[in-house]
This record gives C-alpha cells, sequence and structure tokens, in this order.
C-alpha cells in the first residue's frame, strides 16, 4: 500500500501542472486583452467618443511610452543598445505582441524617413572628395560582398532548400543585403564611424542602396506571372537600362542643381536670421530630394545622402546637422520599433529549431565571406572580421523584397514570415555582433579602443586646461611643451595608436571626437581655458572649431589652416586665432639655410620678420578685397579694444606683436 501510495503522488503532481499549465492559457488571453478594455473603457468616458484620428493620437502615446521604458532599460544591460530597447518594445506592443499597435502600415510609413534623415546626415559628414577616395570600397568591394553573398545563399537556397529558381534569386539577394540604419546607428553609439572597419562598412552599405533598385526592378521579371516572358534576358536587359538612365538623370539633376542653388537659398535665408524658417528650408531639400529620387526608382534614402552630401560642401552643414538632430532621433527609433513589430514571438516557438539554424546560417556564413571578399581589398584580417558581423544580419530591404516576391507569386506567405523573423532577430542581435566584434579586436590587436574612451572622472579636476584636438606631430609637440610648463591638458584623438603611445607616456591622451559635444564635456571643455585644433583633415577642424564656439563659446580655439580660404571659414565659425601651417616652416627652414649661407643671426632674424610682416601685409589686403572682415592668419588692428582683457590673452602679447595670430 505504501508502494502504491508514492507511485500514485507524481501522478497527482504532473496533473496539477497540467492543470495549471491549461488554466495560464486564459489568464495570458486576458492580459492580452488588457489594452483594449483600457480603450473601451476611455471610449465610455462621458463625451469622450474616440474617432480615427484621436485613435492614432493613442497609437503615438503608446509608441512614446514604450521607448521611454524600454531604451533605459536596455541601455543597462551588458553590451545593451538603445536599438535592442527600441525593438523590444516594437515586438511587446505589435501585432504580434499585445496588439496595442493596429496601423503598423502607416508606423512604417512614416518610420522610413527615420532611414533617411540618418542617410542625410551622414552625407553632411563626408564630403565629395571623401567619398570619392572610398570608391575602391563602394563600387568595389560593396559590389563582390553582394554578388558573392547572393550567389552563396540563393545556391544554398535552391539546392538545399529545395527552393525554385526565382525563389532563390530574391532569397540570396535580399538576404545579402544589411541595415544601413542598424549598423550605421550601432557605429555611432560606439564611436567606430571614422575607424578602418566603419569607413569599409559603410562603403559596402551605400553599394546596397544602390543594388536593392536593381533587385526590385528583378522581382516583376522573374515572376510567374510576368508578362515579359519570366526570366527573358532581353526583358531584364530592357528594365535595366531605363532604370539606368532614370538614375542617371535624377542624381545629374540633384547634384547639378545643388551646386547652382543650395548655397545662393540658404545664404539668403540666413541673412534673415530666421530659424525657422532655416529649419523649413533644411526639411524641403530633404524629403525634396527623397521624392525625386523614389520618383526615379531609387531610395528615397540614397536622395537624402546626396543632399547631405552637397551641403557638407557649404558653410552652413554644421547648423543644418544640429536642426535635424532631433527628427533623426525620433524617427530612427521609431524605425527600429516598426521592425520590432515584425517579430512574431509564436513563430519563433514553434519553429525554433529551423529559425536557429537559418539565423546560424546567415550569421556565419555571411561573415566568413564579407572577411574573405575583405582581405582581397587589402584589409587586415581583424577588420575584415568585424565588417563581417556588422554586414552579416539582414536588413530592412529584406522585408520591401519579400513582400513584393509574395504579391508577384514568388515566394509563399509561410516562407516569407519565417524569413522575416530571421531577418527581424539578425538585426536585433547587430550590437552583440559589434560587441563580440571588439572583443576580437581586443584579444588580437595590441589595444582595446574603449579603454581609451575618456571619462568625467578623470578630468573633473581639471580647471584652466588646455585641449588639443588632435594628437599627430603637431599636437605631440604642443603637449610636450605644456608638459614643461606644467600646463594641465588633455588630448584627443580617433587613430587608437597614437592615444596609445601617449597613454605609454602617462600623458592624458584620449580616444574621442573633437567635434563631438558629448566627447568635449566629457574632457571638461565647459572648463578649459583654450582649445589648439590641430587635425588632419580641413574639414575635421572646422567641425570641431565650429562645436566649440556653438557649445563652449568660453573656449579660445586656435587652429592651424590649410589655405587662405580654409582660415577664412575658420574665423568664420569662430576661431580666436588661425595660424597658416604652411608660413612659420618655411620661415624656418629658409632661416637654416641663411645662416648655412654665412649670415650674421641678426640679418637672418630681421630678413625673416621683415617678410613675414611684408607677407601677412599682402593677406590683409587680399581678405580685405575679399570681404573677409575677420582676416586671416595675422593680426589685424581692429581700431577697437576688448573688452575684459584676460591673463590668456595678455601671455599672447609676443606672438600678436610677431604677426604669427590672427585675433578678433
Amino acid at each position: 500500500m505504501e508502494r502504491m501510495a508514492q507511485t500514485t503522488e507524481p501522478t497527482g503532481i504532473v496533473t496539477g501542472i497540467e492543470e495549471v499549465a491549461f488554466n495560464a492559457r486564459p489568464l495570458v488571453r486576458e492580459l492580452q486583452r488588457i489594452p483594449k478594455r483600457v480603450k473601451s473603457l476611455v471610449e465610455k468616458l462621458p463625451h469622450q467618443e474616440v474617432n480615427e484620428e484621436e485613435t492614432s493620437l493613442f497609437d503615438v502615446l503608446w509608441l512614446l511610452l514604450a521607448s521611454v521604458i524600454f531604451v533605459p532599460l536596455f541601455t543597462k544591460i551588458p553590451g545593451g543598445s538603445p536599438v535592442l530597447g527600441y525593438l523590444a518594445a516594437g515586438i511587446l506592443i505589435g501585432p504580434y505582441g499585445l496588439s496595442i499597435i493596429r496601423h503598423v502600415h502607416g508606423t512604417k510609413a512614416i518610420a522610413e524617413f527615420g532611414v533617411v534623415f540618418l542617410l542625410f546626415n551622414i552625407g553632411l559628414e563626408l564630403s565629395v572628395e571623401r567619398l570619392s577616395s572610398m570608391k575602391k570600397y563602394v563600387f568595389g568591394l560593396g559590389s563582390a560582398q553582394v554578388l558573392a553573398t547572393a550567389i552563396v545563399i540563393g545556391l544554398v537556397a535552391h539546392f538545399i532548400s529545395k527552393q525554385p529558381g526565382p525563389a532563390s534569386i530574391v532569397i540570396g539577394n535580399g538576404l545579402a543585403l544589411s541595415s544601413t540604419a542598424v549598423v550605421l546607428q550601432v557605429l555611432q553609439e560606439r564611436g567606430e564611424s571614422t575607424s578602418r572597419h566603419g569607413r569599409a562598412t559603410f562603403s559596402v552599405l551605400l553599394f546596397q542602396d544602390l543594388a536593392v533598385v536593381v533587385l526590385l526592378i528583378l522581382i516583376p521579371l522573374i515572376s510567374p506571372n510576368s508578362s515579359k516572358g519570366g526570366v527573358g534576358f532581353q526583358a531584364i536587359a530592357e528594365a535595366l537600362g531605363v532604370a539606368a538612365v532614370k538614375a542617371l538623370v535624377a542624381i545629374t539633376g540633384i547634384i547639378a542643381g545643388g551646386r547652382l542653388l543650395l548655397r545662393p537659398i540658404y545664404k539668403q535665408i540666413a541673412e534673415n536670421q530666421n530659424a525657422e524658417i532655416f529649419s523649413a528650408n533644411t526639411l524641403l531639400v530633404v524629403l525634396g530630394t527623397s521624392v525625386l529620387t523614389a520618383r526615379a526608382g531609387l531610395s528615397m534614402a540614397l536622395g537624402a545622402f546626396l543632399a547631405g552630401l552637397l551641403l557638407a560642401e557649404t558653410e552652413f552643414s554644421l547648423q543644418v546637422e544640429s536642426d535635424i538632430a532631433p527628427y533623426r532621433g525620433l524617427l530612427l527609433g521609431l524605425f527600429f520599433m516598426t521592425v520590432g513589430m515584425s517579430i512574431d514571438p509564436k513563430l519563433l516557438v514553434a519553429r525554433f529549431p529551423v529559425i536557429l539554424g537559418a539565423l546560424s546560417l546567415l550569421i556565419g556564413g555571411k561573415t566568413i565571406l564579407v572577411a574573405l571578399v575583405g582581405r582581397l581589398f587589402g584589409i587586415s584580417i581583424v577588420a575584415a572580421i568585424r565588417v563581417g558581423l556588422l554586414l552579416a544580419p539582414g536588413g530592412e530591404f529584406a522585408f520591401v523584397a519579400f513582400g513584393e516576391a509574395v504579391n508577384q507569386g514568388i515566394m509563399t506567405p509561410q516562407l516569407s514570415s519565417l524569413l522575416f523573423l530571421v531577418v527581424g532577430l539578425s538585426m536585433a542581435i547587430t550590437p552583440w555582433l559589434a560587441a563580440g566584434g571588439q572583443l576580437i579586436a581586443s584579444r588580437f590587436e595590441q589595444h582595446d579602443v574603449r579603454s581609451l574612451l575618456p571619462a568625467e572622472s578623470e578630468t573633473d579636476d581639471l580647471q584652466d586646461h588646455i585641449i588639443i584636438c588632435g594628437f599627430g606631430r603637431v599636437g605631440q609637440i604642443i603637449a610636450q611643451l605644456l608638459s614643461e610648463r606644467l600646463i594641465p591638458f588633455v588630448a584627443l584623438d580617433v587613430r587608437s595608436e597614437r592615444v596609445a603611445a601617449g597613454r605609454a607616456l602617462d600623458l592624458p591622451v584620449y580616444f574621442g571626437d573633437a567635434g563631438s559635444r558629448e566627447v568635449l564635456h566629457k574632457v571638461g571643455a565647459e572648463r578649459a581655458a583654450a582649445a589648439a585644433v590641430t587635425l588632419d583633415t580641413p574639414g575635421a577642424n572646422f567641425r570641431t572649431v565650429w562645436a566649440l564656439s556653438k557649445y563652449f563659446p568660453n573656449v579660445k580655439t586656435f587652429v592651424r589652416a590649410h589655405d587662405v580660404d580654409h582660415g577664412i571659414n575658420l574665423e568664420k565659425a569662430g576661431a580666436t586665432a588661425v595660424v597658416p601651417e604652411t608660413l612659420e616652416p618655411s620661415l624656418q627652414l629658409a632661416a637654416a639655410l641663411l645662416a648655412q649661407a654665412k649670415l650674421p643671426a641678426s640679418e637672418i632674424a630681421a630678413t625673416i620678420n621683415e617678410f613675414r610682416s611684408h607677407h601677412l601685409s599682402e593677406l590683409t589686403e587680399l581678405c580685405e578685397s575679399s570681404g573677409s572682415s575677420p582676416g586671416y592668419g595675422f593680426l589685424r588692428i581692429m581700431g577697437k579694444t576688448r573688452q575684459q582683457p584676460s591673463d590668456f590673452d595678455d601671455g599672447l602679447g609676443d606672438l600678436k606683436q610677431e604677426g604669427m595670430l590672427v585675433v578678433q
């Protein structure tokens, strides 16, 4: 009897668990109905009839509430990212979660502008010259990555998954593309946009934005319902030829019109000193160029990128970048939430082995392929692996391509739903893949960039210090002189080897973009006395001077200029003093040659000073004739005294009299 009792107890326990599981299902359904009941309660309130417009307002409120809750939570998770918070929020309130948001298609239409503004912002940070220097990666590495990945994935889909030829083509090309929005956002969050692997990744993403046009043209042509005879070569060639002509005309028109009209229009608006009209004009430019490229069959994001690239050549680029920042952040977050809404947790549970296998093959296969292709283009093995990890996930264009394939009868809805889930999950793990790449780099490279980032705790005791922006040859000499005089300073550079070399000498050198407001804040810019800007490129110098002048006006900015025009632009950006980088080295070299010719030291000094004064007086006349008010690279007697002179100004007196600095 005891044995029988012992044997009956487990049976009772199992039955209890099954009953709990069975009874839990209605509870879950009740939880899912809570948002609906909340809405019904609001509708029953007196004089509160919820119409369609108010329903949309409730959707917006739920989106904002979910982002406010989830984004801070996920940023606190080790390796977490705001992107993950937005994705989780989208999963919860989307149609596959609590079904709070019903109008997903309308939300996606608005969210697409987040990608548009992101590409516009990237265009502002580039230049035509820099883009031209990246053509090897854009058209070489980019085309090789897309072709190699599309062919391999297509063959796997056809021969292993037994998919028909047209479906295999769509799957291969769709999964070959990556998420421009997610990857670039992760790179910006990690401060890796200007790194070697960051530049290579961006180049490939830029080519993918062009390649998606070919894919969208190809899908109707290979459809079984195609009126042009399926995969006929002539039909495909004709369609691609027409699309190429339209794209060429659109891009040429945008570039030509932008260069002719943008600067005069912005100059006229800036003279009116109306910030609202300035911002409205920026929105008009962004959305107008996006619509033009969309009408030409290209992506809207590509048009915004071209607009940003053209505005980057003007003196208004940094103010434009500041104006669009709020729109870009909000809309990009909304875009990530719509991606989360496409992830079906129920399908994940039901088909978990298949989805896990497909996701593993996608991430592993693309990483290996991209890394191999990257090595062929001269990228180091570690950087190539990091590029592969960033580009391994699928992208937002896959949703468009697979959806169109279902409409054309190429792919079944069940297969597209499975692929949607794989792509969405791969996009969700992008921040962790980037962190994995960083871990690999820290293991195989000598220095870890994240350990070189500035921290407020390391600089909160600094007061009236100097910020050296750029730790190259010039920055290192300035640091040495300041160290000998025991003048406190911090230095910033975006090249980890320079930062590591400075750290090895126990110098306060940090990894960071000197043009970033956040980075400058972390090195105590609000308490600094002055900044020396010695970056390698004119554009970086201008951007840093502008950021210091706008956000930290108390900091006196001393910067080297590449030429006369660059110096004038630097002064307009707010530089306190500009030093021509060619004048003083040339005079020092001439002095050494005169000494070799046995001239007396006093005569050499007199000759050099006379030449300097004569040269700078010529620059004075040149700048005055060109309409430059402050002058460039020389002392200009303004005829007015400074208000509240400081000891720092007095310490520059000797240099001012030598004519080496311009003072406003």
